[in-house]
């Protein structure tokens, strides 16, 4: 009994969180060889011990779920379907839309007067880097990434040669942060490392080590070097200054324990497979299911007798003719009528008969099928349950629920949103401190970079069914209270408009002031003076002017 509960899924170091005393890194900070020999060990345990779960959860989300491994029936005549559930996909798809489906706003708001400007200019900035680095879409990439391995990477980087700021999706598999062992776990350092090679020859890997001043470059020949002493094998290409002021590989987490939406339950999702798997079989096995005759067959086969030289019949001691090969029934799988009549056989040791009357049936074992149904249907109602994922082939998730009964269905995803939502902000926040401190340092924002991070507020809307009518009866209501600006009802209305709350205070800017250039040039005509056009004349004035 104790085995059974040691027995683990993954390895216990598979989702270690690595940390190193603050001044042992500091010892070695600006020593190359130094940190490369240091970085490297924590390369080896992620090869070894955390890659294998990043990459079996990876699995599950391909469809290339435990079930491949299954051996199935001993009997190699029997059917062996080996069927993997896309339930894994389907759970992290809905994750991803829900978190995501509404692109991430940035709000930026100035704390005084005179930091409008500034807050002008960040705000810029900030919707030129989302636009230009495809922000919308790398944020959903990294939502995939927690929602199947519970963790997630993107790296901040100048485009070569320029100044202008990029963004990267970093693979789980390849890339990690050492933290440093205080209580609140400041990034001392990242690693990535890849190959590069010309299909599956050539391999050289690739070492990129960051702190938060500098890049680190190192290569090795043939892959991960297998000697005990790593940094014989490595080349040191070279160092950089980033000027992002923190690390720019920055990890997301999925929550505290940086497992996947759907990773506990696993044992489900096989269990599923199996199940499903199996009736698979039972049906095939069917369709191929040995056919039972009682009886005897009408038409038979002439018998093959062994004969002589001289082609006639050999005769055995018993002074009958030698049978090669018996006559028996015509038989065809293919056919669709058989002719059978009674058998005739003796009863016991006696001489007395017994009539068997014909029959013909297939061989199969009974199986449930009520209770497969039953079963199944608990194992994916449990996996909906226990993930938090709504089931929407459910019949009582209608479309027409009001939405309050839409609210209690998606409570329990709500209550994990709320959590994945915060570690996913500041995150965030880490992403757009390397941002800002690099655009303070190329003068483009004037400020501290504390001061600045704080006018940034990310809002994240959840992405659910929509009901107009309801929200327009909801701003109509904050309106009325009298206790709401303009600005927070124009961003409510937003899911309906499509425009943002900006956009929208600029149209109304604008046709308020086309409806005062109205009024004046009415009121002028009022007092006789007469329409002014855009030249600044009269209209009596113009036609004298034509004449002259």
């Amino acid at each position: 009994m104790t085995e059974l509960f040691e027995q683990q899924r993954f390895n216990a170091e598979a989702n270690r969180v690595y940390r190193m005393p603050v001044g042992f890194f500091d010892a070695m900070r600006n020593n190359p060889t130094q940190l490369f020999t240091t970085a490297y060990k924590f390369a080896r345990h992620h090869v070894d011990n955390q890659v294998p779960r990043l990459k079996g959860l990876m699995d599950y989300y391909v469809a290339k779920n435990q079930i491949k491994q299954w051996p199935g029936s001993p009997n190699p005549k029997n059917a062996h379907n080996r069927i993997a559930s896309a339930f894994a996909r389907y759970i992290t798809n809905i994750r991803v839309g829900y978190f995501l489906g509404n692109d991430i706003q940035f709000k930026v708001a100035a704390r005084e007067d005179q930091d409008k400007a500034t807050a002008a200019t960040l705000a810029d900035l900030i919707d030129n880097y989302n636009r230009t680095a495809d922000e919308v879409y790398i944020d959903e990439m990294i939502k995939k990434d927690l929602s199947i391995m519970g963790r997630a990477y993107d790296l901040v980087y100048a485009n070569a040669g320029t100044n202008t700021l990029n963004l990267a999706k970093v693979d789980p598999t390849t890339a990690f942060v050492v933290y440093d062992d205080s209580i609140k776990g400041q990034p001392l350092f990242a690693l990535r490392y890849y190959q590069t090679g010309v299909l599956d020859e050539h391999l050289v890997e690739q070492y990129e080590i960051y702190t938060d001043d500098r890049i680190y470059r190192f290569h090795s020949e043939g892959g991960l070097p297998d000697s005990n002493t790593p940094t014989n094998a490595a080349v040191f290409d070279g160092e950089e200054y980033h000027f992002f002021g923190r690390v720019p590989l920055t990890e997301y987490r999925n929550n505290e324990e940086r497992m996947g939406d759907w990773e506990p339950e696993l044992d489900h999702l096989d269990a599923l497979d199996k199940t499903v798997s199996t009736m698979a079989n039972f049906q095939e096995d069917f369709n191929s299911a040995a056919l039972v005759a009682t009886g005897q067959f009408a038409n038979k086969t002439e018998p093959v007798y062994a004969r002589d030289e001289h082609g006639n019949k050999k005769i055995g001691k018993d002074g009958k003719p030698v049978v090669l090969v018996p006559a028996h029934p015509v038989i065809n799988a293919k056919d669709n009528i058989f002719w059978l009549k009674p058998a005739i056989v003796e009863k016991g040791l006696g001489a007395e008969k017994e009539i068997v009357m014909p029959s013909l049936k297939y061989l199969t074992k009974q199986y449930d099928s009520t209770g497969w149904s039953t079963y199944t249907n608990f194992l994916i109602n449990e996996i909906h349950k226990y993930t938090n994922t709504p089931n929407v082939n459910d019949k009582d998730f209608a479309s027409n629920a009001s939405g309050v009964a839409m609210s209690y269905k998606l409570w329990g995803s709500d209550q994990e949103r709320k959590i994945q939502e915060a570690l996913f902000k500041k995150s965030l926040m880490d992403r757009l401190a390397c941002c800002i401190n690099y655009w303070t340092i190329g003068s483009k924002l004037k400020g501290e970079v504390d001061d600045l991070l704080a006018m940034v507020t990310p809002n994240l809307d959840p992405n659910l069914p929509k009901n107009d009518d309801q929200t327009a009866q909801l701003i109509q209501t904050l309106k009325s209270t009298g206790l709401f600006s303009g600005q927070t009802l124009r961003e409510k209305a937003e899911p309906i408009t499509e425009v943002n709350a900006e956009a929208e205070q600029q149209r109304i800017d604008d046709e308020a002031k086309h409806e005062a250039d109205v009024r004046s040039q009415e009121d002028a005509g009022d007092f006789g003076i007469g329409r002014v056009f855009a030249n600044g004349q009269l209209p009596n004035q113009e036609q004298e002017d034509d004449e002259a």
